[in-house]
């Protein structure tokens, strides 16, 4: 939608990967499905998954929850409750990758929500790419900050710690890092569960946009389709689009 000198240069790199068809703005040296109204560009994209035009889709600068929305219409779904969407996001920085979950802001307001989405995360990680978690949990409080002061800062954190307990009763490596992420990422934790969604959702946004940080891949799991996401106001979607070449050609290897 905003065909900015980063965002076409990323697509210029990408088309060594894949054929490319450019839905919203018109970007010369590309097929191109020209429309300015943004809701109507997500029904466009949907609409060549769900007829069978392309293997797969990059959302890129539409809206996320619109078009999430639009697939499960024209899919004839239901739509699945924001607490049990999971769509994982791999972050990079130099020799340094990890997977990040509950970085939307309806996620991990739940044990139950917790443990539903690392499950799928766990079996992520080992399925896609054949590595054991090392998890790190964050939280709201340090054991010994100021307790019962402020009531939610009590409850996340007794929700963390139950986290964690369940995890490690399962065998996995899981460990409470409550709010310091540094620690998470020198002692290279693969899988990092901010404390909260609402907190996870502006941390996340955070690494990409201050901290430069590259989100190489976000993609929808269980949808049935490749359905790569990712953050609207990025500019670079070189690795977007290569992961989800990766993912069309997963049963090739």
């Amino acid at each position: 939608m905003r065909p900015i000198a980063e965002t076409v240069e990323s697509l210029r790199r990408a088309s060594e990967f894949a054929n490319l068809i450019v839905v919203g703005a018109k970007i010369p040296g590309f097929e191109n499905l020209v429309e300015e109204d943004q809701d109507q560009a997500s029904r466009v994209l949907i609409k060549l998954l769900k007829d069978g035009k392309v293997d797969g889709i990059v959302r890129g600068q539409v809206k996320d929850s619109f078009t999430l929305d639009e697939f499960h219409r024209q899919f004839s779904r239901q739509p699945l409750p924001s607490n049990r969407k999971v769509c994982p996001c791999v972050l990079s920085k130099l020799d340094y990758c990890f997977v990040v979950g509950t970085c939307s802001i309806y996620q991990g307001m739940t044990l139950e929500d917790k443990i539903f989405e690392a499950e799928r995360l766990i079996r992520y990680l080992r399925e896609e790419f054949k590595i054991e978690p090392k998890i790190g949990i964050m939280s709201s409080l340090r054991p010994t900050s100021h307790h019962g002061n402020y009531p939610e800062l009590d409850r996340v954190a007794d929700l963390n710690t139950k986290f964690c307990e369940y995890l490690v009763s399962k065998g996995l490596e899981a460990k409470e890092y409550y709010f310091e992420y540094e620690t998470a990422v020198w002692e290279k934790c693969n899988l990092i569960f901010p404390a909260t969604g609402l907190v996870g959702n502006a941390w996340l946004k955070a690494l990409i946009y201050l901290g430069d940080w590259n989100m190489i891949a976000c993609p929808y799991v269980d949808l049935g389709v490749i359905y790569e996401d990712g953050s609207r106001n990025e500019k670079d979607f070189f690795w977007h689009i290569v992961h989800a070449v990766a993912m069309a050609n997963s049963d090739k290897k």
